[in-house]
C-alpha cells in the first residue's frame, strides 16, 4: 500500500536552501554589539547551519585543491585559514571539508562552488568526488575562554589551547554524538566550529544550552560571532 505524505509546510524550502533571516544580515545595534562582545569572549553559542560547507574526497583531492589555490593542510586532523576567510579542514589523507563562514543575503541559497568544480573534475577523469554537506551536517559554533572547561563535560578530548591550538581538528564524540571540532579562534579566545549529523541538531542545541548555564553562556547571532572572530 502506497501513501502520500501531505506537505504541511506550505511549500517552504528547508532552512539550508532559504535566504538567511534578516536578523542575520542586518547591522547590530551598539547595545547588542556590546553584550555580544562580552559573551563571545566568555561563553557563547551560534547556529551556523545556514552557512556554506562542502566536502571532497579522492586520491587526487589534495593536489586538485592546491591547483585551485587552496592552502592545503599537510596532515589529517588539521585546518588552514584561507585568504578569503574560509577554512579548509583535512579529515584524512584524501577527505576535506570546506567551511565558508560568511554572510550575504543569498548565503543560504547557493551551494559552494566546490561541489560543481569537483563534479566537473570527476567528469574529466580526476579522482575527486564531491561530498555535499549542507543537508547532512549541522554546524554550531562556540566561542569564549571557558570552552575547554565546558567541553570537558561533553567530550573526552583535551581541548585546552596547549593541546588543541587554533587550526586543530578533532573527530570525536560530543554528548554521545559523532562530531568534528575545528578550532578557528585564537589562543586567548577559542572558537570551536562543531559539525555533526543534522538529525541531532535539536538534541545537541539543548545539550549545549544546558552545559553553558554553569558559565552564564549566551546565544548570539551568526553575525556577532563572525564579526568577533573573522572581522
Amino acid at each position: 500500500m502506497t501513501t502520500t505524505m501531505t506537505n504541511t509546510l506550505g511549500g517552504a524550502l528547508p532552512l539550508a536552501r532559504c535566504p538567511l533571516p534578516e536578523s542575520l544580515v542586518s547591522p547590530m545595534t551598539t547595545a547588542t554589539a556590546d553584550v555580544s562582545t562580552a559573551a563571545l569572549s566568555h561563553c557563547a553559542l551560534a547556529d551556523m547551519t545556514a552557512l556554506g560547507r562542502a566536502g571532497v574526497r579522492g586520491r587526487d583531492a589534495a593536489d586538485w585543491l592546491a591547483a585551485l589555490g587552496f592552502t592545503v593542510p599537510g596532515t589529517p586532523n588539521a585546518a588552514t585559514l584561507q585568504s578569503d576567510g574560509s577554512w579548509l579542514v583535512r579529515l584524512s589523507v584524501g577527505e576535506f571539508l570546506h567551511l565558508a563562514p560568511a554572510i550575504s543575503p543569498q548565503a543560504g541559497v547557493a551551494e559552494l562552488p566546490l561541489i560543481a568544480q569537483a563534479d566537473e573534475a570527476l567528469a574529466q577523469g580526476m579522482r575527486v568526488h564531491s561530498l555535499p554537506r549542507r543537508d547532512s551536517h549541522a554546524w554550531f559554533s562556540l566561542s569564549g575562554s571557558t570552552l575547554p572547561a565546558l567541553m570537558a563535560k561533553l567530550c573526552g578530548v583535551d581541548l585546552r589551547s596547549e593541546a588543541f591550538p587554533p587550526g586543530s581538528v578533532a573527530q570525536t564524540s560530543v554528548a554521545r554524538t559523532n562530531a568534528i571540532i575545528v578550532n578557528a579562534g585564537s589562543l586567548a579566545c577559542p572558537c570551536f566550529h562543531l559539525l555533526f549529523d543534522i538529525a541531532s541538531s535539536h538534541y545537541l542545541w539543548g545539550v549545549m544550552l544546558d552545559a553553558m548555564r554553569e558559565y552564564s553562556g549566551e546565544k548570539v547571532t551568526v553575525a556577532a560571532l563572525l564579526a568577533h572572530h573573522h572581522g
